[in-house]
């Protein structure tokens, strides 16, 4: 093979390979940006969490639908829920919930808390019981139950005072902290 084709073959190479490197570099992070970027539109940190909520109840009206023939559908919306509710639980338990006791609401930052390990846990008993199993539908309407009165909760009591209580700046700040958490967690 003459000297022109043997590193022209390798000019291809290290560029098929740079290539490579900075697909498999920028594709996590435009994923973590379109998971995050109904979050960084909506506004506030809590119209944020509010739009992320409306994304779970879409994907529980449909796992809902599901009938004894959409085992894999279910195990699949079942997934993108727990991915979702993983992602709000980290804004959520690393920035808004430790504002809320740093701002003297101790109680409610912590009555979150351990609702969100209950929902934990339903997901877990979902999983473990697998979507074959008779009573996983009606776990899987349980764990709704659960996750409308927390959001109810939040959307209704908790986080309308809370964001009242603090300033323009403050609100400012806990949504890029909250947007920088969901990132990461994306």
């Amino acid at each position: 093979m003459p000297q022109s084709q043997a590193g022209n073959g390798l000019g291809r190479i290290v560029a098929g390979a740079a290539v490579g490197l900075v697909a498999g570099l920028a594709i996590p992070q435009a994923k973590k940006l379109a998971m995050q970027g109904p979050s960084l539109a909506a506004g506030d940190w809590m119209d944020a969490l509010i739009a992320e909520h409306r994304l779970v109840e879409n994907l529980f009206d449909q796992l809902l639908k599901t009938d004894d023939s959409d085992m894999a559908r279910r195990e699949m919306l079942l997934a993108k829920i727990a991915y979702a509710l993983n992602k709000h639980a980290v804004e959520e338990e690393n920035v808004i919930y430790p504002a809320l006791m740093e701002d003297s609401n101790s109680d409610q930052s912590k009555h979150l808390g351990e609702e969100h390990l209950e929902m934990k846990t339903f997901i877990y008993d979902l999983r473990r019981i697998g979507s074959t199993d008779p009573s996983w539908l009606g776990k899987a309407r349980e764990l709704w139950g659960v996750i409308q009165d927390h959001i109810r909760e939040e959307e209704d009591e908790i986080f309308p005072a809370f964001r009242q209580a603090l300033s323009p700046d403050e609100n400012a700040k806990l949504t890029a902290m909250m947007n920088w958490e969901g990132l990461k967690a994306a």
